[in-house]
């Protein structure tokens, strides 16, 4: 036999398991599931390793570990870049800031909005003459009463030492009438003058004093008509204020009459008298008389002043000169 080369023979089960090769089962990635934006942190963390849990369920448990251990270092992580991250608090105490700010910026708009200026502080004097004329005010008009109960000393001679003035003569006393002629002479800047001049006297009494103002043409015009019954009333600021806009409404008109404005300014039985006017009245001898009948018992000073017009002033001294009072002339 001629000789065959020998092969190298293998073992049968060699052969088998050379033939049969071992099945790689394929590498399958889960895909990683999409969690909602609007989820919060917690709920995010949840979302991924619930996407991993179902993964495992399907069948991928070989990866299903290491997911879970990738996941909880995820979550690790999650942890530490939140923990560097600003802290809401922050946002809550800016927000107080800003309130308080808008705070103080409205007090500041109140403060400025109530000038200290504008505002007074009593001290317990005024605060208890405050307190007097707020008790006055309720009544508004006044009666003044007989001057003898006013002041007891009165026809003595004797005053509480209450000041006031009108066009530079001066006179001490608490009751005042000041009688201006509105005859028809004394229209324009002459008018204009004299009212200006009697709304600074008015102001300038205190509020222990009283008041009235007559103004006369050929009629009478007692303060505040049409309105209240004539009488003195007291220097509150409510009665000083409402005097000066009537005082503003008077206009000059007709012939000069003074009588019925003398009688009725004596009536008051005041202190002091200030009679003005501009020009000879249509019947001086009974203007005169008039003041002299009716003063006999109420010794009230009458001051007298001839206003830019030498025309009445013999009239107007005799006047002064029958009530303890002076004469001035203003030019």
């Amino acid at each position: 036999m001629p000789n065959v080369p020998q092969q190298n023979r293998e073992h049968p089960v060699q052969q088998r398991l050379r033939k049969k090769k071992p099945r790689v089962k394929p590498l399958i990635v889960p895909e990683v599931p999409e969690v909602p934006p609007e989820l919060s942190a917690f709920g995010q963390v949840s979302e991924f390793i619930g996407g991993y849990v179902r993964e495992f369920r399907k069948g991928q448990a070989g990866w299903g570990a290491s997911f879970l251990f990738h996941g909880a270092l995820l979550l690790c992580l999650y942890g530490v870049i939140i923990g560097l991250k600003p802290r809401p608090e922050a946002l809550s105490i800016d927000t107080v800031i800003a309130e308080d700010a808008g705070d103080e910026e409205f007090d500041t708009l109140l403060d400025e909005s109530l000038n200290p200026t504008d505002l007074e502080m009593p001290d317990a004097s005024s605060m208890m003459l405050e307190q007097e004329i707020v008790v006055q005010d309720s009544d508004l008009l006044l009666p003044s009463g007989d001057a003898e109960a006013a002041s007891p000393n009165l026809l003595a001679g004797e005053t509480s030492g209450g000041k006031a003035g009108f066009f530079g003569t001066s006179a001490v006393g608490d009751s005042f009438v000041f009688i201006v002629d509105s005859s028809g002479s004394m229209t324009g800047a002459r008018f204009e003058r004299a009212k200006r001049e009697l709304r600074r006297s008015i102001k300038r009494l205190k509020v222990n004093q009283k008041f009235h103002v007559v103004f006369f043409n050929s009629e009478t015009i007692p303060m505040f008509e049409p309105g209240p019954r004539a009488e003195l009333v007291t220097a509150t600021r409510v009665n000083l204020s409402k005097a000066g806009r009537w005082i503003d409404r008077q206009l000059p008109t007709s012939t000069t009459d003074p009588e019925g404005a003398i009688r009725l300014a004596l009536s008051f039985r005041p202190q002091v008298i200030f009679l003005l006017s501009d020009g000879e009245f249509d019947e001086p001898r009974r203007a005169r008389q008039a003041a002299i009948d009716d003063n006999r018992s109420s010794g009230t000073t009458i001051h007298t002043i001839a206003f830019m017009s030498r025309d009445g002033e013999e009239t107007l001294k005799r006047i002064a000169d029958d009530h303890g009072g002076t004469f001035r002339f203003v030019d």
